[in-house]
């Protein structure tokens, strides 16, 4: 139940994508039909246009999860794979209603985008890896964020996804295992 004006448009927004999953925008009229109030009453006093109302839903979704990754530090909290097990993936999950929308339809089509751009500039700081096939360690920020993007997204875009604690070891797997050793000939 949204707890302010501000949550009853995001509210509204997430309705509307779930209703109509192919549609990359909707009209401040459709999103003020859908929440019960005026046009005015969003231009007024909460979002300017469309994009406003998505680049709010990225502050809100992504900054608790991003401080939370700002305070990791290698000698008193392990490997980052762990990390993100223990400490991002029940922040995520505790968002999961609106991170499984912005996966599942096209109300955010530059969602993905927006995330391997965040993460890739920590890994680029936090993590050390081995430079191999004249990959730059651009090349390898952005091929580890993509990959932990992508099983993240296979475990919330279910209906049910399982608690955090349940899918820990299963991440973890996935992030160890070789691409190799997903094929089988």
């Amino acid at each position: 139940m949204p707890k302010n004006t501000r949550d009853l448009i995001i509210s509204s927004l997430i309705t509307l994508a779930k209703k109509n999953p192919q549609r990359s925008s909707f009209t401040m009229t459709e999103i003020a039909a859908e929440a019960g109030i005026s046009r005015q009453a969003i231009y007024q006093k909460h979002f300017n246009n469309f994009e406003d109302i998505i680049e709010y839903i990225h502050e809100e979704t992504n900054q608790h999860i991003f401080n939370v990754f700002n305070k990791y530090s290698p000698n008193n909290d392990g490997d980052p794979i762990s990390f993100l097990a223990d400490y991002i993936l029940p922040l995520i999950y505790e968002k999961k209603e609106i991170i499984n929308i912005l996966y599942t339809t096209q109300v955010d089509p530059c969602w993905k985008e927006f995330l391997r751009e965040i993460y890739s500039g920590w890994v680029l700081k936090n993590v050390n890896y081995q430079l191999k096939y004249n990959f730059s360690k651009e090349d390898i920020a952005y091929i580890i964020t993509t990959m932990a993007i992508s099983f993240i997204e296979v475990w919330i875009r279910k209906e049910n996804p399982i608690p955090p604690k349940e899918f820990r070891e299963t991440f973890i797997q996935l992030a160890k295992t070789s691409l190799c050793d997903y094929i089988v000939s």
